[in-house]
């Protein structure tokens, strides 16, 4: 099947991401160094691309981040970014050669405030639904309930390997520490909350993580059974990987009506007729067509990128 052209509808449009591990692997499995690299590398990756970093978990075997990139050159280069260094040195940590991903990222556009706390909460939810953890704070990976309800901030550690590789050659005293910078990773207020006081902020999102708590304690009362624990969780083998896969259609967006389905269904058609032609144009008369691509597109890298739409 082949991929979707990327699109969004505007600047800072609020897309789920989500990115999956080849076959599964548990190659993301949570632990305080895989932690620590995972934050240097997503820090490292919003200093340099203009991308609004909301909500971030990692789950053992893929990653869910909340974003508003600028525009789709912006996200994709922040997603190479952290796509590529995530499995270097998740690779390196695990000891794993081969492929890392699955296949490239889904960014799956957020059209209204209903649709965007539904897919908060199935964030938050991520080790609680799977019987994992009792409580989101409980999943011992990458997630962001501590820093959004209280405040602490996202950390983690990013090496610059080139310099390091480049730098041991002639000198082997150095050691990864000199080559290392700590990197914050701001989350940036959901429009939704944006008008809100930090402390307000911070009640809506305790209010949020209470009710997943409750609703987990409610399935686990009536399935009769209890989850496996961070413990657990943190002696997987990174190099296993679940019995089966759960594998469902990935949504064009997430709305919560369906006219607004149908309207950004309409939109997308629209936007991929007009890139065909360009397309179709380009290869015939190259510098003819090279503004007739629609604005917003992520066009052959040997063109150059139009600005999205205002």
């Amino acid at each position: 099947m082949a991929r979707r052209l990327r699109y969004l509808p505007k600047p800072y449009t609020l897309v789920e991401v989500v990115c999956r591990t080849m076959q599964g692997f548990l190659l993301l499995r949570p632990g305080p160094q895989l932690n620590d690299l995972a934050l240097g590398v997503i820090g490292r990756a919003r200093s340099l691309y203009d991308v609004h970093v909301h909500l971030i978990v990692i789950m053992s075997n893929h990653l869910h981040m909340i974003l508003a990139p600028r525009d789709v050159e912006s996200l994709a280069k922040f997603m190479n970014y952290v796509d590529g260094n995530l499995a270097r040195e998740a690779g390196r940590l695990y000891d794993w050669h081969d492929k890392f991903w699955a296949r490239r990222y889904a960014a799956i556009p957020i059209i209204d405030a209903e649709s965007l706390l539904g897919r908060v909460h199935y964030l938050l939810s991520q080790g609680c639904k799977e019987g994992l953890v009792e409580r989101p704070g409980d999943w011992p990976g990458v997630n962001c309930v501590t820093a959004l309800v209280e405040g602490e901030a996202l950390v983690g550690t990013w090496i610059d390997r080139t310099k390091m590789s480049e730098t041991s050659r002639a000198d082997k005293s150095r050691e990864e520490s000199d080559f290392s910078t700590r990197y914050e990773v701001p989350l940036t207020p959901l429009p939704c909350f944006a008008d809100l006081t930090p402390a307000q902020r911070a009640t809506k999102w305790r209010e949020m993580v209470t009710a997943v708590e409750t609703e987990t304690a409610d399935r686990l009362a009536r399935e009769k059974r209890k989850v496996m624990g961070a413990a657990w969780v943190l002696r997987q083998d990174p190099h296993s990987r679940p019995a089966d896969l759960e594998k469902r259609p990935q949504p064009l967006c997430h709305a919560a009506t369906k006219e607004a389905r149908l309207d950004h269904r309409g939109a997308y058609k629209m936007f991929v007729a007009a890139y065909r032609a360009a397309r179709d144009l380009f290869w015939r008369q190259p510098p003819a067509a090279v503004y007739q691509f629609p604005a917003g597109s992520y066009v052959p890298p040997f063109v150059p990128l139009l600005p999205a739409p205002n």
